[in-house]
Protein backbone atom coordinates (compact mmCIF):
# COMPACT_ATOMS: atom_id res chain seq x y z
CA UNK A 1 0.00 0.00 0.00
CA UNK A 2 1.36 3.07 -0.59
CA UNK A 3 0.49 6.25 1.84
CA UNK A 4 1.35 9.93 2.93
CA UNK A 5 4.04 10.78 4.94
CA UNK A 6 3.79 9.96 8.61
CA UNK A 7 2.28 12.78 10.88
CA UNK A 8 4.02 12.80 14.01
CA UNK A 9 5.29 9.47 13.85
CA UNK A 10 2.03 8.11 12.52
CA UNK A 11 0.16 6.80 9.41
CA UNK A 12 -4.00 6.71 9.52
CA UNK A 13 -4.82 5.03 6.27
CA UNK A 14 -7.97 5.40 4.28
CA UNK A 15 -10.83 3.33 4.20
CA UNK A 16 -9.83 0.71 1.79
CA UNK A 17 -6.78 0.37 3.09
CA UNK A 18 -8.01 0.20 6.70
CA UNK A 19 -10.58 -2.53 5.54
CA UNK A 20 -8.02 -4.59 4.14
CA UNK A 21 -5.99 -4.40 6.84
CA UNK A 22 -8.56 -4.77 9.43
CA UNK A 23 -11.50 -7.60 7.75
CA UNK A 24 -9.11 -9.38 4.65
CA UNK A 25 -5.64 -9.70 6.95
CA UNK A 26 -7.87 -9.45 10.18
CA UNK A 27 -4.51 -7.61 12.52
CA UNK A 28 -5.14 -6.48 15.65
CA UNK A 29 -3.77 -3.96 18.02
CA UNK A 30 0.37 -4.33 18.55
CA UNK A 31 1.16 -6.74 15.41
CA UNK A 32 3.24 -5.77 12.43
CA UNK A 33 3.62 -4.86 9.13
CA UNK A 34 5.10 -3.03 6.68
CA UNK A 35 3.71 -0.06 4.63
CA UNK A 36 5.11 1.97 1.29
CA UNK A 37 5.39 5.60 1.50
CA UNK A 38 6.23 7.94 -1.32
CA UNK A 39 9.57 7.17 -3.64
CA UNK A 40 9.90 3.51 -2.51
CA UNK A 41 10.92 4.55 1.06
CA UNK A 42 9.67 1.37 3.35
CA UNK A 43 8.03 1.55 6.86
CA UNK A 44 8.03 -0.87 9.91
CA UNK A 45 4.75 -0.04 11.52
CA UNK A 46 2.63 -1.52 14.62
CA UNK A 47 -0.90 -1.38 14.44
CA UNK A 48 -1.81 1.42 16.94
CA UNK A 49 -5.75 1.45 16.60
CA UNK A 50 -7.84 -0.97 14.23
CA UNK A 51 -11.05 -0.15 12.73
CA UNK A 52 -12.46 -1.20 9.95
CA UNK A 53 -12.73 2.42 8.17
CA UNK A 54 -9.41 3.94 9.92
CA UNK A 55 -7.02 2.03 10.71
CA UNK A 56 -3.72 4.21 12.49
CA UNK A 57 -0.29 2.86 12.18
CA UNK A 58 2.31 4.19 15.06
CA UNK A 59 6.24 3.97 12.55
CA UNK A 60 9.03 1.95 14.25
CA UNK A 61 11.56 2.48 10.99
CA UNK A 62 11.73 3.54 7.72
CA UNK A 63 14.41 2.62 5.05
CA UNK A 64 14.77 2.83 1.03
CA UNK A 65 12.64 -0.32 -0.64
CA UNK A 66 14.94 -2.98 -1.97
CA UNK A 67 12.35 -4.87 -4.00
CA UNK A 68 12.44 -2.62 -6.86
CA UNK A 69 14.59 -3.94 -10.04
CA UNK A 70 17.62 -1.17 -10.98
CA UNK A 71 15.57 -0.25 -14.01
CA UNK A 72 12.08 1.28 -15.35
CA UNK A 73 10.06 -0.98 -17.46
CA UNK A 74 6.92 -0.04 -19.63
CA UNK A 75 5.18 -2.40 -20.99
CA UNK A 76 2.63 -1.48 -24.17
CA UNK A 77 0.59 -4.20 -24.15
CA UNK A 78 -1.86 -4.78 -26.14
CA UNK A 79 -5.69 -5.03 -25.36
CA UNK A 80 -7.01 -8.49 -24.95
CA UNK A 81 -9.97 -10.31 -24.05
CA UNK A 82 -10.98 -10.41 -20.27
CA UNK A 83 -8.89 -12.62 -17.62
CA UNK A 84 -6.01 -12.72 -20.79
CA UNK A 85 -5.54 -9.11 -19.87
CA UNK A 86 -6.29 -9.36 -15.84
CA UNK A 87 -3.50 -11.89 -15.64
CA UNK A 88 -0.89 -10.18 -17.77
CA UNK A 89 -0.85 -7.29 -15.74
CA UNK A 90 -1.03 -9.34 -12.61
CA UNK A 91 2.43 -11.67 -13.33
CA UNK A 92 3.90 -8.91 -14.99
CA UNK A 93 3.67 -6.71 -11.29
CA UNK A 94 4.96 -9.70 -9.70
CA UNK A 95 7.62 -9.78 -12.23
CA UNK A 96 8.87 -6.31 -11.64
CA UNK A 97 6.86 -3.64 -14.66
CA UNK A 98 6.94 0.00 -13.61
CA UNK A 99 4.01 0.63 -16.33
CA UNK A 100 1.38 -0.86 -18.18
CA UNK A 101 0.32 1.11 -21.64
CA UNK A 102 -2.63 -0.57 -22.53
CA UNK A 103 -2.59 -0.62 -26.73
CA UNK A 104 -5.08 -0.92 -29.55
CA UNK A 105 -2.86 -2.81 -32.23
CA UNK A 106 -4.25 -3.85 -35.92
CA UNK A 107 -5.18 -7.23 -34.72
CA UNK A 108 -6.69 -6.88 -31.38
CA UNK A 109 -9.57 -9.09 -31.12
CA UNK A 110 -10.64 -6.29 -28.33
CA UNK A 111 -11.40 -3.12 -30.32
CA UNK A 112 -11.93 0.33 -28.86
CA UNK A 113 -15.56 1.79 -29.55
CA UNK A 114 -14.82 5.17 -29.31
CA UNK A 115 -15.76 5.80 -25.61
CA UNK A 116 -13.77 5.94 -22.55
CA UNK A 117 -14.10 3.15 -20.18
CA UNK A 118 -12.81 4.31 -16.71
CA UNK A 119 -14.42 1.44 -14.74
CA UNK A 120 -12.14 -1.08 -16.80
CA UNK A 121 -9.04 1.01 -16.17
CA UNK A 122 -9.36 0.88 -12.41
CA UNK A 123 -10.19 -2.78 -12.18
CA UNK A 124 -6.94 -2.85 -13.96
CA UNK A 125 -5.23 -0.57 -11.63
CA UNK A 126 -6.43 -2.28 -8.70
CA UNK A 127 -5.65 -5.59 -10.08
CA UNK A 128 -2.04 -3.59 -10.49
CA UNK A 129 -2.08 -2.64 -6.26
CA UNK A 130 -3.36 -6.29 -5.07
CA UNK A 131 -0.07 -7.76 -7.50
CA UNK A 132 2.21 -5.06 -5.85
CA UNK A 133 0.97 -5.89 -2.72
CA UNK A 134 1.43 -9.71 -2.71
CA UNK A 135 4.70 -9.44 -4.15
CA UNK A 136 6.23 -6.92 -1.82
CA UNK A 137 6.66 -4.34 -4.16
CA UNK A 138 8.34 -0.41 -3.64
CA UNK A 139 5.75 0.92 -5.89
CA UNK A 140 2.26 0.26 -7.29
CA UNK A 141 2.39 0.45 -11.29
CA UNK A 142 0.78 2.69 -12.77
CA UNK A 143 -1.82 1.29 -15.44
CA UNK A 144 -3.14 3.81 -17.97
CA UNK A 145 -5.85 4.10 -20.43
CA UNK A 146 -5.68 2.50 -23.77
CA UNK A 147 -3.69 4.11 -26.40
CA UNK A 148 -4.09 3.22 -30.04
CA UNK A 149 -0.61 2.08 -31.37
CA UNK A 150 0.92 5.13 -32.86
CA UNK A 151 0.59 7.02 -29.38
CA UNK A 152 2.35 4.06 -27.39
CA UNK A 153 5.25 4.17 -30.18
CA UNK A 154 5.40 8.16 -29.87
CA UNK A 155 5.57 7.61 -26.05
CA UNK A 156 8.06 5.54 -26.12
CA UNK A 157 10.30 7.10 -27.88
CA UNK A 158 12.14 8.75 -25.15
CA UNK A 159 13.23 5.15 -23.75
CA UNK A 160 17.04 3.89 -24.08
CA UNK A 161 15.92 0.87 -25.37
CA UNK A 162 12.48 -0.61 -26.83
CA UNK A 163 11.84 -4.03 -27.67
CA UNK A 164 9.63 -5.72 -29.95
CA UNK A 165 8.97 -9.12 -29.85
CA UNK A 166 7.69 -10.57 -32.67
CA UNK A 167 7.24 -14.04 -34.45
CA UNK A 168 8.25 -13.15 -37.47
CA UNK A 169 11.82 -12.12 -36.59
CA UNK A 170 13.90 -15.06 -36.94
CA UNK A 171 17.60 -13.23 -36.43
CA UNK A 172 17.97 -11.09 -33.74
CA UNK A 173 17.21 -12.50 -30.18
CA UNK A 174 16.41 -10.74 -27.27
CA UNK A 175 19.71 -12.44 -25.57
CA UNK A 176 21.57 -11.15 -27.98
CA UNK A 177 20.07 -7.61 -27.78
CA UNK A 178 20.48 -7.52 -23.82
CA UNK A 179 24.05 -7.97 -24.44
CA UNK A 180 25.39 -5.79 -26.90
CA UNK A 181 24.33 -3.12 -24.73
CA UNK A 182 25.97 -2.03 -20.99
CA UNK A 183 23.30 -2.28 -17.99
CA UNK A 184 23.95 0.91 -16.66
CA UNK A 185 22.83 2.58 -19.77
CA UNK A 186 19.24 0.75 -19.92
CA UNK A 187 17.78 2.66 -17.07
CA UNK A 188 14.27 2.71 -18.89
CA UNK A 189 13.25 -0.23 -21.44
CA UNK A 190 10.31 -0.30 -23.35
CA UNK A 191 8.40 -3.66 -24.50
CA UNK A 192 5.84 -4.00 -27.11
CA UNK A 193 3.59 -6.89 -26.73
CA UNK A 194 1.42 -7.59 -29.71
CA UNK A 195 -2.32 -8.80 -29.66
CA UNK A 196 -3.98 -12.34 -30.13
CA UNK A 197 -3.14 -12.61 -34.00
CA UNK A 198 0.42 -11.17 -33.80
CA UNK A 199 1.53 -7.45 -35.13
CA UNK A 200 0.60 -6.80 -38.64
CA UNK A 201 3.78 -6.07 -40.91
CA UNK A 202 2.85 -2.35 -41.00
CA UNK A 203 3.28 -2.13 -37.47
CA UNK A 204 6.71 -4.20 -37.33
CA UNK A 205 7.66 -1.43 -39.91
CA UNK A 206 6.75 1.45 -37.95
CA UNK A 207 8.58 0.12 -35.13
CA UNK A 208 11.79 -0.21 -36.65
CA UNK A 209 11.09 3.70 -38.35
CA UNK A 210 10.27 4.25 -34.36
CA UNK A 211 13.68 2.82 -33.24
CA UNK A 212 12.44 -0.21 -31.58
CA UNK A 213 14.44 -3.25 -32.02
CA UNK A 214 12.08 -6.65 -33.42
CA UNK A 215 13.18 -9.34 -31.43
CA UNK A 216 12.83 -13.39 -31.70
CA UNK A 217 11.89 -14.92 -28.09
CA UNK A 218 12.75 -18.25 -28.95
CA UNK A 219 11.20 -21.18 -31.36
CA UNK A 220 7.61 -21.27 -29.77
CA UNK A 221 5.16 -18.72 -30.23
CA UNK A 222 3.80 -17.35 -27.10
CA UNK A 223 0.35 -16.16 -26.41
CA UNK A 224 -0.04 -12.63 -25.55
CA UNK A 225 -0.49 -13.32 -22.03
CA UNK A 226 2.68 -15.06 -21.66
CA UNK A 227 4.96 -13.01 -23.76
CA UNK A 228 5.04 -10.30 -21.29
CA UNK A 229 5.85 -12.05 -18.58
CA UNK A 230 8.30 -14.13 -20.49
CA UNK A 231 10.09 -10.86 -21.63
CA UNK A 232 10.26 -9.56 -17.89
CA UNK A 233 11.53 -12.92 -16.45
CA UNK A 234 14.31 -12.65 -19.26
CA UNK A 235 15.08 -9.42 -17.99
CA UNK A 236 14.92 -10.27 -14.39
CA UNK A 237 17.63 -12.40 -14.82
CA UNK A 238 19.72 -10.49 -17.47
CA UNK A 239 20.12 -7.80 -14.47
CA UNK A 240 19.51 -8.87 -10.96
CA UNK A 241 20.79 -12.55 -11.00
Amino acid sequence: MENEEPQGGFITLGQEDSHYISSVLRMRAGEQLKVVLKDGIEALCEVHDCAKTAVTLKVIETKQNTSEPPYRITLYQSVSKGERMELTIQKCVELGVSKIVPVYSMRCVVRPDGKKDPSRTVRWQRIALEAARQSGRGIIPEVTEPVNFDKALAAAKDARLTLFPWEEEQGMTLKQTLSAKNKEDLQEIAVFIGPEGGYDESEAEKAREAGAIPVTLGKRILRTETAGAAVLAMLLYHFEL
